[in-house]
């Protein structure tokens, strides 16, 4: 086995969710260091990333330019595509990238990426759904057509009559039965000899902008089904890495195959969890390191949701805060505030404790819900004083529960001042 030397890994694009999904399974990883290539439109990567490398859409001129500045700029070991609109222009131009890039065979990107030629492929070895190579072979309605190389649900939609399909361009669709019931995605990794490490199923029962937003474990029964559909398509597309498949249930409750797809999937997170950190094992396999996977035996659910991120354009050197009801609220401690607190030890901020608190041994109480430490200083004041009068740093924030005592600190000090529900603004996820 090869020495494993750490890399520099270029995701690209950044700031969508799959990009995001292999910054996650990445960021905390001593093997790799992580960098971002992202389009300049507004997208999470600049909130996620202190710097961005600027790259233009892959169906703009000169985004290839754009990338290799990029790699030469911050010594890219290998390029991580994070979606399959990037993956088609990367297996295009893979001699002008001045990178490795973490992508399968050719030949099994062009067949996995097409519909037609994936359930061509697989027809006679699992289930699919009747693929119609004409109108004329429709014989009922409603069907379900999308683009042969789509991503995501773009372009899909159901199909309820002929008219309907009037004016399009059919060969750039798939005609097929539409299959109502239950979905699944698989998610499945596979060594370099195409053996099945893992594979293991999670429904989409919630989808929202085509990703699924919900996830629990299937039954064994069903899994064990999934395993074997895995195993039968390693055996006609050799596919190494991390991959997923996609079934449904047609009107009599059978399940048939979807698509195959050879990228990262957001909702993979699932099973990350569990142990299968699929970004990271697919860059130890293009490396020929020796791969496993260990999974925890334990029953998850997963539910998504939008995230807040912010960016404030307010440098600050010291953070005031209060304790009671602030810090500690409720008898228990305000975890997205000692979350923010930790983040400026990580940024050499000095973090002051102000507090009024009436307990005899102060310090204990500290001690006693392991905080004493955290500050740089510790401030005990009586009740008739005012804090904005201890506050020495001009370029500070305060935060506290107290609405007058932070109407006070901001008419007296002009510096800005935020209670417990604001505290999500004050997190920085950038890298």
């Amino acid at each position: 086995m090869k020495k494993f030397n750490k890399k520099n890994v270029l995701i690209f694009p950044s700031g969508m969710e799959n990009g995001i999904e292999i910054r996650k399974s990445l960021m905390y990883c001593k093997e790799v260091d992580i960098f971002s290539a992202t389009a300049n439109v507004e997208n999470q990567a600049f909130y996620l990333y202190k710097e961005n490398n600027l790259a233009r859409h892959v169906n703009s001129d000169g985004w290839i330019d754009d990338l290799n500045k990029a790699i030469e700029k911050d010594n890219i070991d290998l390029v991580y595509p994070a979606n399959s609109l990037v993956i088609d222009a990367l297996n295009d131009n893979r001699d002008r990238i001045n990178a490795d890039i973490l992508l399968p065979s050719k030949e099994t990107i062009e067949l996995t990426r097409s519909k037609k030629k994936t359930i061509i492929a697989l027809e006679n070895v699992i289930d699919v759904p009747t693929v119609y190579d004409s109108v004329d072979e429709i014989e009922s309605f409603p069907i379900f057509i999308k683009p042969d190389r789509g991503y995501g649900s773009q372009g899909a939609s159901i199909i309820n009559n002929r008219e309907a399909l009037r004016g399009l361009n059919l060969d750039e669709y798939i005609l097929q039965e539409l299959l109502p019931g239950k979905e699944y995605t698989i998610d499945c990794f596979s060594d370099a000899k195409g053996s099945l490490l893992f594979s293991s199923g999670r429904e989409r029962s919630r989808v929202r902008m085509a990703t699924s937003m919900h996830a629990e474990d299937v039954s064994d029964d069903l899994n064990s089904l999934f395993e074997n559909v895995a195993k039968s398509i390693l055996e006609q597309i050799p596919i190494a890495g991390a991959w997923f498949f996609q079934m449904k249930e047609d009107a009599f409750g059978r399940l048939k195959l979807l698509e195959i797809d050879i990228r990262i999937a957001g909702t993979m997170a699932f099973n990350r969890c569990k142990g299968v950190n699929f970004p990271l094992l697919s860059i130890y396999q293009h490396y020929e390191q020796d791969v496993g996977v260990l999974v925890n035996d334990v029953d998850f659910s997963l539910d998504r949701c939008l995230k807040n991120r912010y960016l404030m354009n307010y440098d600050f050197d010291t953070v005031y805060v209060d304790l009671d009801d602030t810090i500690i609220i409720k008898d228990k401690l305000n975890i997205e505030l000692v979350a923010f607190l930790y983040q400026c030890v990580n940024k050499g901020i000095k973090i002051i404790l102000l507090s009024k608190n009436l307990l005899d041994d102060k310090n204990k109480y500290l001690k006693d819900w392991r905080i004493y430490q955290l500050f740089d200083e510790i401030l005990w004041l009586e009740e008739e004083d005012k804090k904005y009068k201890y506050m020495k740093s001009e370029k500070a924030i305060y935060i506290d529960d107290s609405f007058s005592q932070r109407r006070e600190t901001a008419q007296m000090l002009k510096i800005p001042t935020f209670d417990c529900s604001m505290i999500e603004a004050l997190l920085d996820d950038r890298l």
